[in-house]
């Protein structure tokens, strides 16, 4: 597992080194329609009976632009690909690579875009940023796992909706089962919505989505989700929350938000905090919330170093996370 993993680094380093224009971050450009790009990210993570260290995922990207309509991207992810369990002694992986996206864009206007095939699920702010180099913190917040699928393989059309270019809209839409379905949040074969979001000015968005879902266990889900974000340097506030209700004979009803603030005290050093809450109907009445706050480290955009403690209601769950991660 090791001999490979030094084989990905080695690889890009040369290829980077070869490349005359390559810049960290910014993939390999081996043609107009031809770009290498690739990330890995590393984990601990520490808590009262737990004590783990992982490669948390490897993945490549090939992506590029066809002609002036057509463009591509895929993406192919190993999750979980070395864990060490320090308590026990014991260590797994996981070297199979997975296809985390795989679409095709077609371009007609600003205000129609196609898109087919297996992308993010183009709702909020988190679920946009999967990689965990982008992000602010190591962790995701329980909304972006348990509420609606973060993924869909299907169709979807975007662009805005007025002249000036001040809202932007996503209608999607899935009716089989997921193009590959082992790190898919919940399974399903049937996954409908849409989402628009308003910029009110350059520092200041909110948007609204709905949506349905069916799962591979035939519970059908509706759900109603918004969010806000005012971003001006060096303040960052934004949140989202979602409400979920079934629509079977048995009704089980969720809801989940979370509310995120940093200040960048420098261009490479951040404070990030974040309250989360999530409750679920059929499995407790009081809900569980946690606080957080971590530090960001950030010595150049495409390489990140973070760490973080968690306060939980469930006292047992409080942890301590840092990781390292690099986007090439």
């Amino acid at each position: 597992m090791w001999n490979r993993f030094c084989i990905v680094l080695i690889f890009f380093s040369i290829v980077s080194l070869q490349a005359q224009d390559y810049q960290l971050g910014h993939g390999l450009k081996l043609a107009d329609a031809l770009n290498l790009g690739a990330y890995f990210s590393t984990e601990y993570e520490y808590k009262e009976d737990e004590e783990k260290a992982k490669i948390d995922d490897i993945a490549f990207l090939m992506y590029g632009q066809i002609d002036e309509r057509f463009s591509y991207l895929a993406e192919l992810e190993a999750a979980n690909f070395y864990e060490y369990d320090f308590k026990d002694r014991s260590s797994s992986d996981n070297t199979t690579f997975q296809v985390e996206r795989l679409y095709v864009d077609y371009m007609e206007s600003d205000y129609l875009r196609f898109r087919a095939g297996k992308f993010i699920t183009p709702i909020g702010y988190w679920n946009l940023e999967p990689i965990n180099v982008l992000r602010d913190t190591t962790s995701n917040p329980l909304y972006s796992y348990t509420m609606f699928p973060k993924f869909v393989t299907g169709v979807n059309l975007s662009g805005y909706l007025s002249m000036d270019e001040s809202v932007q809209y996503n209608i999607f839409a899935q009716g089989t089962r997921d193009l590959d379905e082992e790190y898919m949040n919940i399974l399903n074969d049937h996954f409908f919505g849409a989402s628009l979001e308003k910029e009110f000015s350059p520092e200041l968005t909110a948007g609204l989505s709905v949506g349905e879902f069916v799962t591979l266990t035939n519970e059908r889900y509706v759900f109603l989700q918004c969010n806000a974000k005012y971003d001006s340097y060096p303040f960052k506030l934004f949140g989202e929350g979602v409400i979920r209700s079934s629509r079977d004979t048995q009704k089980h009803y969720s809801e989940a938000m979370y509310l995120q603030g940093s200040y960048n005290y420098s261009l490479e050093h951040m404070l990030v905090t974040r309250f989360e809450y999530f409750e679920e109907e059929e499995l407790s009445q009081n809900g569980e919330s946690l606080f957080l706050l971590g530090y960001s480290y950030r010595p150049i955009y495409p390489v990140s170093l973070k760490a973080e403690y968690q306060w939980h209601s469930l006292k047992e769950q409080d942890k301590f996370l840092v990781s390292f991660s690099v986007i090439f």
